[in-house]
């Protein structure tokens, strides 16, 4: 399977390198083969993403690069130069970072191919691929010519150190003859070159370091080392090496730290004696050699032998190499010096030439990086103007440009469609007027009035549509000006409003019906009110009439009667006057029945009188009920109001051939006089006080006179002072009783529950609106079906 992948993953890189070259039916072929590659590797990939995934997005990278997908293409040839690296695929980076090199060459791109090509010309020489090599520097040169450029190396790598300066035993200013003997001396002629060239070959800044460190290490039987440089005004640590457990291998740490007064990772003395005088220190045997015994460092750890040497190139300070044996003296001996000089030597160079390409590397990074982010943002805007055309090309609006002269720059396709004339015919004229005709008329003088000011331009045109119809629309127009506020053209925007105005005439319409609909309303409910106050008064007069027509009716017998009475009498006064006889006295009283008469007559005044006395009581009443209200609030004795309202619906209270009399039971408080509106509340009591009979008589239907009798009819009221300043009346009956939905609009307007004919739905809302908006008050109603309603009124003493 593994030979099957691989066979399809450079199977489709070979027929991508041949695409640009095949005829346009085997491009369909290449294509379509390339295509079942990549499902393959997409599903390793989705399966082991460390084997395959590089591999998949490299295939992709090319497929798209012969596509014409350029910023597609860039973006997956770094993924797979990053994958391959990550899971140390050398031979796959290398192929990727030569095709990517490739890529950017075909664009034109020359230094960012430099980069690919260079990668990949480092991969191939770490995988040992000397054919694939020397194919590159062969192909490529001009590519790889600034790693293919011999370093220039100093002419005498063994000269001897500066001039000796200064007395201290362990500053050595030169090396001795014997160790500046020839190289043929040394016998291990062979490691040298190894080293050397293994400097040389290195341009990574991190791993020439390594090896610098782990070959001075191997080479001169140190088991501690450090590196360090100037980095601007300060000094860093650049690595630091130990001997691991076992003895054998060394560990190199290359995290920078900063070499300040407080570190303790070497003796700081013996570093600032290498920075000043430039020449190295050799303390061969820490026990014999004292004059170092200050440094706090050596104090502490007491190595038995260290050297200090300056990393020296042309006279400049590279950096500083320092190294220990802790457990042996006189480990570095002249030999080993003499191999230490020779690759700090080289390593001066190799330092020089690896910080070059570093900020060569950094700089080539930072331009990629530049020349992706300008290609990408190309792309971007291309794809961006592309999408802005589009949405002017479907918004429902004209949309167009001019210069100052009346030539069009820009239009979008709704103008183009309307007028009916093509874009390119727009642009081939040097004057819009030339194609519009009579519609340009208008748009000429809203032309002219924009550039006369800088502020956008408003009117409306009548233009004829390709349809042949008149359309209204509404034009703004604005300056289109330059960086240097000099008049370049003019951006119009056209609305088409001849529906939206054909709209506003309907709507215009409509409301003017509407207004005749209410006004109409309002007429049928002032109907109305006027039919809820012929009916109150209906039930205001029978009440009146009722209980006025019992004490005249009783007066007027009364009246009658004590006239024969006193006519009887007076004519037996008569007698008196006449002189007649006694016996015709005594016959006339007897026939008169006197006595009868005289202890009758008294008794009939003072019923009249009791009659009289009702009527004024019932007129009284009247007058408390019916009072008009100013217009500001008074004191009112809320009981006297009660009273009112009862007594002129006495009538309806009273028994009759289907029930006995409705109880009426009343239990008053001790209440202060409120400031209200009398009349109002008046009104809000005949309300309920009427509600509460009709629901009572509902309830008396289909029961006999007996049931009623049983179970009697009763409107109880109750009145009482509740929390500080308010009164509370509760009204309350047990009749048909309410449901809970009909609680939700009991106060509702126009809200019913009675029968066709026989409610308004004003009455409660009525209520509602006096207790709460006039008087600042609330009510409540509450009931169960079959139990009874009750109806609770808060209101405030002090208005």
């Amino acid at each position: 399977m593994l030979v099957t992948m691989m066979h399809d993953f450079y199977d489709a890189l070979a027929h991508l390198a041949i695409y640009a070259d095949a005829a346009p039916a085997e491009r369909q072929q290449i294509l379509k083969r390339v295509g079942a590659s990549q499902e393959k590797l997409k599903e390793f990939a989705h399966h082991t993403p460390i084997n395959f995934q590089h591999k998949f997005d490299l295939v992709e990278a090319e497929l798209l690069g012969v596509l014409g997908q350029i910023a597609e293409a860039m973006e997956l040839y770094d993924r797979a130069i990053t994958g391959a690296k990550a899971n140390e695929y050398v031979n796959e980076e290398a192929l990727a970072c030569e095709l990517a090199a490739k890529f950017y060459l075909s664009l034109g791109r020359e230094k960012i191919a430099r980069l690919y090509m260079i990668d990949a010309y480092d991969c191939y020489v770490r995988w040992g691929d000397r054919a694939k090599i020397d194919d590159l520097e062969k192909r490529y040169p001009q590519l790889l010519k600034p790693i293919l450029e011999p370093a220039k190396l100093p002419a005498n790598p063994l000269a001897n150190f500066p001039t000796p300066a200064g007395q201290n035993p362990s500053i050595h200013p030169s090396i001795p003859p014997s160790v500046s003997a020839s190289v043929s001396d040394f016998g291990n002629f062979s490691t040298l070159l190894k080293a050397c060239q293994a400097l040389s070959s290195e341009r990574e800044l991190d791993r020439l370091i390594a090896k610098v460190m782990q070959l001075a290490m191997k080479n001169t039987g140190a088991d501690k080392g450090a590196l360090i440089w100037p980095n601007g005004n300060q000094w860093e640590i650049a690595a630091t090496s130990t001997i691991n457990n076992s003895g054998v291998e060394w560990a190199i740490d290359l995290s920078s730290a900063t070499l300040d007064e407080n570190s303790d990772i070497l003796p700081l003395k013996i570093v600032d004696c290498v920075k000043n005088l430039l020449k190295p220190v050799i303390v061969r045997d820490l026990a014999q050699q004292r004059e170092w015994d200050s440094d706090s460092y050596l104090l502490k750890y007491q190595p038995q032998s260290l050297l200090c040497w300056p990393i020296l190139d042309r006279g400049n300070l590279v950096g500083i190499l320092y190294l220990e044996n802790r457990l042996t003296a006189k480990v570095f001996t002249r030999d080993r010096l003499q191999l230490l000089n020779l690759l700090c030597s080289q390593a001066a160079i190799c330092l020089q030439n690896a910080l070059l390409y570093k900020k060569y590397q950094d700089y080539n990074q930072q331009l990629e990086r530049s020349l992706i982010k300008i290609s990408r943002t190309e792309a971007q805007l291309a794809d961006q103007k592309q999408m802005l055309q589009a949405i002017l090309d479907v918004a429902p609006i004209w949309i167009w440009m001019v210069d100052p002269s009346g030539k069009v720059q820009f239009l979008n396709k709704t103008f183009s469609q309307d007028v009916g004339v093509p874009l390119n015919d727009f642009l081939a004229v040097d004057h819009y007027k030339d194609l519009l005709g009579e519609n340009a008329a208008g748009c000429l003088v809203s032309d002219a009035a924009c550039l006369a000011q800088d502020w956008p331009h408003y009117s409306s045109e009548i233009i004829r549509f390709v349809d042949g119809k008149l359309h209204d629309l509404e034009i703004t127009k604005v300056q289109l000006k330059n960086s240097h506020g000099e008049t370049i053209g003019i951006i119009g925007l056209g609305v088409d409003a001849t529906e939206r105005k054909r709209a506003a005439e309907l709507l215009q319409e409509k409301n003017q019906q509407l207004e005749r609909t209410l006004k109409n309303l309002q007429q049928a409910q002032l109907q109305i009110v006027q039919s809820e106050k012929m009916s109150a008064l209906g039930n205001l007069v029978a009440g009146v009439a009722h209980e006025i027509n019992n004490p005249i009716g009783f007066i007027s017998g009364n009246l009658s009667e004590g006239k024969r009475s006193l006519e009887d009498v007076i004519e037996h006064l008569e007698l008196y006057r006449s002189a007649a006889s006694p016996s015709e006295i005594a016959d006339h009283a007897e026939e008169i029945d006197l006595d009868y008469l005289l202890e009758d007559l008294p008794k009939m005044i003072d019923s009249m009188q009791l009659g009289c006395e009702r009527i004024c009581s019932i007129s009284n009443s009247l007058r408390t009920f019916s009072r008009g209200d100013k217009d500001y609030k008074v004191p009112f004795n809320i009981h006297e109001g009660i009273d009112s309202a009862i007594l002129i619906l006495k009538h309806r209270l009273k028994a009759n051939e289907h029930r006995p009399q409705i109880e009426v039971i009343t239990k008053y408080g001790n209440l202060p006089k409120i400031e209200c509106f009398p009349g109002q509340l008046n009104q809000v009591f005949m309300n309920l006080l009427a509600n509460a009979i009709d629901a009572l008589e509902e309830s008396n239907i289909g029961r006999t006179f007996s049931e009623i009798t049983a179970n009697p009819n009763r409107i109880t009221i109750c009145t009482d002072i509740v929390g500080e300043g308010y009164i509370k009346i509760n009204i309350g009956d047990n009749g048909i009783g309410i449901k809970e939905e009909v609680k939700q609009q009991i106060f509702d307007h126009l809200f019913t529950t009675k029968g066709v004919g026989k409610g308004t739905g004003l009455g409660l809302a009525i209520v509602h609106q006096i207790a709460v908006e006039k008087h600042g008050g609330s009510i409540e109603v509450n009931g169960e079906p079959g139990v009874g309603t009750e109806f609770a009124i808060v209101l405030p003493v002090k208005g």
